[in-house]
């Protein structure tokens, strides 16, 4: 009787541990890609609406951030360096706030870098040690509207696939040149 009390006890446990891991058959599939595109619009338009204003007190209310249906968070901000620097652009990515693969990571911000049409910028990506993903880069002020007025692709499942393979493939080099983040919060809230 202790002897199925306790298969029962493991089974159940490992059952637990499975359900709080991501679940990335979602994350890497086409729909999700086409989700993210058309959040990720949205999230484009309002960043740079408040470019240089600093981080808004509740992005996913001003539109700077959206969750997908894979518990993906994306979080978009602009800062702006200086007149002729341009903008740094910040997109963070976090499962459910936490961690997540680096696989996974490298993926989403390579698929990224390609709707967004600056796969050829100098990009940064990094990882902090709560496990979010920052993926940084600069628009140069000379090409900043440009870059504001281009939209981001609407995908359809073809375009979708496409995006998968490639993504899949360009991660890699980001994984390659992954860098840390020491992010220290304050005790007991700001």
């Amino acid at each position: 009787m202790l002897k199925w009390l306790l298969i029962g006890l493991v089974v159940f446990l490992i059952y637990r541990l499975a359900q709080k891991r991501p679940r990335y058959d979602r994350l890497f599939s086409p729909d999700h890609l086409m989700e993210i595109s058309r959040g990720l619009g949205r999230a484009k338009e309002a960043a740079l609406a408040g470019a240089g204003k600093g981080p808004p007190a509740d992005p996913f209310a001003e539109g700077n951030a959206f969750i997908t249906s894979a518990d993906i968070a994306v979080a978009y901000t602009v800062a702006k360096a200086d007149e002729k620097d341009g903008h740094e652009h910040h997109i963070s990515l976090s499962y459910r706030g936490g961690a997540f693969a680096r696989a996974a990571g490298g993926f989403l911000a390579a698929a990224i870098l390609r709707l967004l049409g600056v796969e050829d910028k100098p990009s940064m990506l990094a990882v902090s040690n709560s496990g979010v993903y920052h993926l940084i880069f600069k628009i140069p002020a000379a090409e900043e509207s440009r870059f504001a007025a281009k939209p981001v692709p609407a995908l359809d499942e073809e375009a979708a696939r496409a995006l998968l393979g490639t993504a899949m493939d360009e991660r890699g080099p980001l994984l390659a040149r992954l860098g840390k983040l020491d992010v220290k919060l304050p005790k007991g809230g700001a």
